[in-house]
């Protein structure tokens, strides 16, 4: 049974764990492999939708903890599950991926109620999905992690014939036991439309008629699972993936990005991830 998680005191758990990501403060650890150094970097899925009145709180928690720590955290709205459903109008965009509700149902997120994230896609007990209230500290303890690899990125775009190219580059720091793949993700920004809300810090209430998206999964550029890219590698292995794909015509360039991780096949652990605007 799907569940609203209406929790009246959640502005102010927002005010309490900004004050706390505060107490953060940069440079953050750095960890070196074998063969290389590499910034750790943290996947924070956000799963959302536009009918869900908790989840702009979530989007201003993220946002916050994404000043904070800056490109080394990488948000991704994933809108999926029943609150991500179109409906009558003003609730009438969709911005639901296939990837998106593949990733919902197997994770079992909005089943267990809207706003939860995945946080490096990390277990947590029994399950995989954070609730907003845990968000602060995961992401935290994952920065300080160690980097395992380091994903070299880029993202060629011609406004023209609006073709996109993609190149990634993973090198592992040192060796590990397991499969390993490449997830590419394309993700844009500032899609204005309409969004339940019942936090006046948030907006209007109980719409926000011209609500920012951000960072919102459009798509999983190969694939819901993505490509196996190495099996045991061992410091220093390396793989190269390219992909190319014509932006739809609906897409704004201008707020597009790609992010890419590298995960472990068994575990789904985000071992690493990297985006780049194009």
């Amino acid at each position: 049974m799907i569940k609203h998680l209406i929790k009246p005191g959640f502005a102010v758990l927002l005010t309490i764990l900004a004050a706390a990501c505060d107490l953060i403060e940069p440079p953050f650890k750095q960890q070196a492999g074998q063969s290389g150094t590499a910034d750790r970097k943290v996947l924070l899925e956000d799963y959302t939708g536009h009918t869900c009145v908790n989840c702009p709180t979530a989007a201003l928690l993220s946002q916050n903890l994404k000043n904070l720590y800056g490109d080394r955290l990488i948000v991704m709205a994933v809108h999926a599950g029943y609150f991500a459903r179109p409906q009558s109008a003003p609730f009438n965009a969709d911005y639901r991926s296939q990837a998106g509700e593949a990733w919902d149902q197997f994770f079992n997120i909005s089943a267990n109620g809207n706003p939860n994230a995945l946080i490096n896609r990390l277990k947590n007990n029994t399950f995989w999905h954070f609730p907003p209230g845990n968000w602060a500290t995961k992401v935290a303890e994952a920065m300080e992690s160690e980097a395992a690899a380091k994903i070299e990125l880029s993202a060629n775009y011609n406004t023209t014939s609006r073709k996109l190219d993609i190149t990634a580059k993973t090198t592992f720091l040192t060796a590990l036991q397991g499969n390993f793949k490449l997830q590419v993700c394309l993700v844009e920004d500032s899609l204005v439309s309409a969004q339940r809300n019942n936090d006046p810090n948030a907006g209007p209430t109980p719409v926000i008629a011209e609500y920012v998206h951000r960072h919102v999964l459009r798509e999983a550029v190969n694939g819901i699972w993505g490509d196996q890219i190495l099996s045991n590698p061992q410091a220093g292995n390396s793989a190269t993936k390219t992909y190319q794909l014509t932006l739809p015509a609906a897409y704004k360039h201008q707020h597009c990005s790609v992010v890419v991780f590298v995960y472990d096949a068994e575990t789904y652990e985000v071992l690493q991830v990297e985006d780049k605007h194009l």
